[in-house]
């Protein structure tokens, strides 16, 4: 071919290249003004990741499999011809479902979201357990926790949202402050976050899981939230079947309405701060506010953040004429229907 055939060749190339390009540009703005005009609209978001060393090709790919583009050439070729293919960097993004060209290459060069770690609470872990946890996943220290915990308990501001929370949480220990309202559950936290924004997530969470329906069944059984809450941190470590989490709530409520000790091996074990296997008679007389051997009624608080699960079993008790109960060495949940087959059970069951 002639020079110059070869070079009108690639003058018709490169004008089509610019024509695609300011097309789509000044297609991508008008859509993206469209956009900005509806502030109010809130488009759903899909969380998007680019791993160190992905190529431009891995990136297109992902963003055609996740729905986030819809021509994966074409992507690449705006991409190629605003410099971006070198610039998209290596993290987390939120990403709206529809998004202009420009704004998504505009977002994945220079905006990843902050680091995260996943951390899981456990149920029934109490708060000296979650600060361990938080500490040990490098997020916050123990001593940060339990000084946020202070913190929040003395602020009027964030207690007045949340209606459900124990009128007396100023007089608790710093320590023990929201205990039962951290709700455990698996979170996402930034690892720059703070102790209180930890503690404002979950205790948030708490107050989603307590819907409108649980709020009622609380009120109609005569019980107030904080009431609710203590008992299922007891339920909680008394058994692990939901079945039995109802039985065993109410035992406790019946227990209560007749003024009898509700004696919970759960609440001398947190007494005791590590659990016993067996309890001696001493153990079950140790002098505290939390022992319900020699204390009818409920404790003064939750002695853990308890599961749905169990504030559930608190709020549908299932009904029955079970006095007593016992837990064998597999975990098997024994009941009695008196005194007498009860202490049966302990000779058979906790030989």
């Amino acid at each position: 071919m002639k020079k110059g055939g070869v070079f009108l060749s690639y003058l018709i190339f490169v004008v089509l290249v610019l024509f695609i390009f300011f097309y789509f540009s000044s297609r991508q703005i008008t859509e993206e003004s469209s956009v900005n005009a509806t502030e109010n609209v809130s488009l759903e978001e899909k969380r998007f990741t680019i791993e160190k060393g992905d190529s431009l090709k891995e990136i297109t790919s992902k963003l055609k499999d996740q729905g986030i583009i819809k021509n994966e050439l074409l992507f690449q070729a705006y991409a190629f011809l605003s410099n971006a293919r070198d610039n998209l960097l290596p993290g987390e993004y939120n990403l709206p479902k529809e998004i202009s060209l420009k704004s998504l290459l505009s977002i994945l060069s220079t905006s990843p979201l902050a680091a995260e770690k996943t951390v899981t609470i456990i149920e029934g872990w109490d708060n000296k357990k979650i600060a361990v946890c938080l500490e040990k996943n490098g997020l916050v220290s123990q001593d940060d926790f339990f000084e946020a915990l202070d913190t929040l308990r003395s602020d009027e501001d964030f207690l007045s949202l949340y209606e459900f929370l124990p009128k007396n949480i100023k007089e608790t220990k710093a320590s023990e402050a929201f205990q039962g309202y951290l709700f455990p559950d698996t979170y996402r936290f930034y690892e720059e976050t703070t102790a209180q924004a930890i503690i404002k997530k979950m205790i948030s969470n708490f107050a989603n899981k307590l819907d409108a329906e649980l709020i009622l069944g609380a009120e109609n059984l005569g019980k107030t939230i904080p009431e609710i809450v203590t008992l299922a941190s007891l339920v909680e470590k008394e058994a692990s079947l939901d079945q039995d989490r109802r039985l065993v709530a109410d035992i406790f409520w019946n227990r209560i309405k007749i003024n009898w000790a509700l004696e919970s091996c759960a609440t001398i074990n947190y007494i005791l701060g590590e659990p016993k296997e067996r309890l001696s008679f001493e153990d079950t007389r140790i002098p505290s506010a939390y022992n319900t051997y020699i204390h009818s009624g409920l404790p003064p608080g939750p002695i853990n953040n308890p599961s749905l699960s169990s504030i559930k079993a608190v709020i549908y008790p299932l009904e029955n004429n079970y006095c007593c109960f016992l837990s064998d060495s597999e975990g098997r949940i024994i009941f009695s229907k008196t005194i007498e087959e009860h202490n049966m059970n302990k000779r058979i069951y906790l030989q």
